[in-house]
């Protein structure tokens, strides 16, 4: 075989050799695509995992606020209690107290509140009652809430003034009694007269809504 058959067969050779073999701009396509088939995955197990961890924590937090306010619910109830044992010198049925008895519960009421740290269990509404209750058992006619029930008391004197004023302090009291029942989510029919205009601007005052005619007191 001389020499020009011998650069034919090798050139034969050689291009069969690039026909076989991918193009290298397909190979790094495929490679590329590949990778980026294994990133996406890694994506989504990140995402899957992120989630799973975000549900299982949000179930956890609502679990802990669930068991939170069932322990404050529970102590609530306890502090509620003892409040009402305590306002049974102003029951309804009773007769009015005169100013040393309401000095007694006055005294009795505000140890309450410090004790066992009942107090900061009031619900703002409960609160806002209790502590202008409170203060009227004690108070001048002067300085009484509502200012319908002050003008009223100012017109009086001597023994009626004080028996109007223990009358108003007992159905505050009363009033206060069923907004704890409320608190509670207790509900009943409620002892008492419908509400008056005195009552409805107590209530106003401590920023408590009453249906128009809606009985209430306890």
């Amino acid at each position: 075989m001389d020499g020009t058959c011998v650069l034919t067969v090798g050139r034969a050779i050689l291009n069969a050799g690039h026909a076989v073999r991918p193009p290298l701009r397909r190979l790094d396509g495929i490679r590329a695509w590949r990778e980026l088939q294994v990133a996406g995955a890694a994506d989504w197990a990140s995402v899957a995992v992120a989630l799973a961890l975000g549900v299982a924590g949000f179930v956890a937090a609502r679990s802990i606020s669930k068991d939170r306010e069932l322990r404050i619910a529970e102590r609530r109830l306890a502090a509620y209690e003892r409040l009402w044992a305590l306002m049974r010198p102003a029951s309804p049925f009773d007769g009015p107290l005169d100013q040393a008895g309401r000095w007694r519960l006055e005294k009795k009421l505000a140890d309450w509140y410090y004790s066992n740290g009942d107090g900061m269990l009031l619900a703002d509404s409960s609160r806002s009652m209790y502590l202008k209750t409170k203060d009227n058992l004690i108070s001048s006619v002067g300085a009484l809430v509502p200012e319908e029930s002050r003008r009223r008391l100012q017109r009086l004197a001597g023994e009626e003034l004080d028996r109007e004023h223990g009358l108003l302090v007992q159905r505050q009291l009363s009033l206060l009694r069923t907004q704890l029942k409320a608190d509670l989510k207790v509900f009943g029919q409620p002892h008492g007269p419908r509400l008056g205009p005195e009552d409805r601007a107590f209530l106003s005052e401590c920023v408590i809504n009453r249906a128009c005619g809606r009985g209430a007191g306890s």
